[in-house]
């Protein structure tokens, strides 16, 4: 067993994040969320981007504090020292998030597929799967690269659908400005579309100067992010019906289609990379917390292993391939992004009641970076961030509850007694 390589610098965190995010949203649920929320589909990305920023307040601090592979799994043991099961089912709940992440955006990069030639999603998704876990286990600076690159593809993808919308005679004619409770349950839906900021913590014990490039990377991320989802989501309701949308499997391919054949070509590509990328990224972030719940005890030490000439964790990536694996068998794609979105929903609340509780319990440790507004030594953002966790978190079908829930329950108890 040894360490990781330390070879990320802050622009390739961002990139890490950045592209993470954008990729697991626009290129993938956009369609679903769109038949959710209507003509209120960007205020949904509003909402859902002001939850995630204020969620994202909490990893900067916390991941500046403890600038160690693992986040929640960490952050949760230093508020909970006395209460390892907790520490362990969260980092438990984020690593299956990361699994369902991948599956969900391999089933999206399908449905590309399917726009150029017929086969079948299962088939298609195994492969993205297998492919890039083996990416993964090459090395994180080559992984780093070929996430720069599609990320820039992925960010010029949405960049045109923004110019195309702005072409339109019927641009910003669909805004509501008006919420409804389609609104707010579209938001826990497109939730599932800010997940990545948290994985830039998970990179830790691979980059230069975690102390001082996490939090601004964490925060950047969903910055770049939220700009581009509002722009897009905006110029798609330009283009095509709120329905039209949530019935296309490649969504933003139809969106560049209502312009023009060739400009949908140029975006079913750019989904490609985009969806592709996030899947790498989701199957790295994962794989780091199940290793460094190995390092430290949680699950067994062998998770821990790495390949001595990569430094990269091949069993904890094996875990989370098998993981995502399985996930594909539910087949429907809004099924798996909602579990995704209510293990990391569970994981947020939790992170926020952590920093809280280490502001009284660890009040003189040096912080590099402090959530703003407080009265006393009490965090005003971070408890506001776990309210909205907790009521995205009403959101979702109950066969959502059935399966996540379930999951993470045995985690517990297994946690709480068979390690107890």
């Amino acid at each position: 067993m040894s360490g990781l390589n330390r070879t990320l610098g802050l622009p390739m965190l961002i990139f890490y994040g950045t592209g993470m995010i954008l990729g697991a949203g626009n290129y993938s649920i956009i369609g679903k969320a769109a038949q959710e929320t209507g003509v209120t589909l960007w205020l949904g990305f509003l909402f859902a981007g002001i939850a995630a920023l204020l969620t994202a307040l909490s990893y900067a601090e916390l991941s500046a504090m403890y600038p160690k592979t693992g986040a929640e799994f960490i952050y949760l043991g230093k508020a909970f020292s006395n209460k390892n099961w907790v520490a362990s089912t969260i980092g438990t709940a984020m690593a299956l998030s990361g699994a369902a992440t991948a599956a969900a955006v391999a089933l999206s990069f399908a449905g590309y597929i399917n726009q150029f030639t017929d086969v079948p999603h299962a088939l298609v998704a195994s492969v993205v799967l297998l492919f890039f876990t083996g990416i993964a286990l090459v090395g994180i600076r080559e992984s780093g690269w070929m996430i720069v690159v599609s990320t820039l593809i992925e960010v010029s993808g949405l960049i045109l659908i923004i110019y195309l919308g702005i072409q339109s005679d019927k641009f910003a004619h669909n805004l509501s400005f008006t919420p409804t409770a389609a609104t707010l349950a579209g938001s826990a839906l497109i939730i599932f579309s800010f997940f990545g900021f948290e994985s830039i913590a998970n990179l830790a014990d691979e980059a230069k100067k975690p102390e001082r490039h996490l939090p601004w990377a964490i925060i950047l991320s969903v910055l770049i992010s939220t700009a581009l989802y509002i722009g897009v989501s905006i110029s798609a309701l330009a283009l095509m019906s709120p329905d039209q949308l949530g019935q296309s499997e490649a969504p933003l391919m139809a969106v560049a289609l209502a312009s023009s054949p060739r400009a949908g070509q140029i975006l079913g590509i750019v989904a490609l990379f985009s969806t592709a990328n996030t899947a790498l990224i989701s199957l790295i972030g994962a794989s780091r917390i199940l290793y460094s719940m190995g390092k430290k005890g949680a699950m067994p030490a062998v998770i821990a292993n790495v390949i001595p000439s990569r430094k990269t964790p091949w069993i904890a990536s094996l875990i989370i391939l098998a993981a995502a694996l399985l996930l594909l068998l539910l087949g429907k794609l809004d099924i798996v992004a909602s579990i995704s979105s209510f293990a990391t929903m569970l994981a947020f609340f939790s992170v926020n009641v952590a920093l809280i509780v280490l502001r009284y319990k660890q009040s003189s440790k040096e912080r590099p970076f402090r959530v703003p507004l407080s009265i006393g030594k009490f965090p005003i953002l971070p408890l506001l961030a776990a309210g909205i966790s907790l009521v995205l978190m009403t959101q979702f079908d109950s066969i959502v509850y059935a399966i996540g829930g379930t999951l993470l329950v045995v985690a517990a108890l297994a946690f709480r007694f068979l390690r107890s």
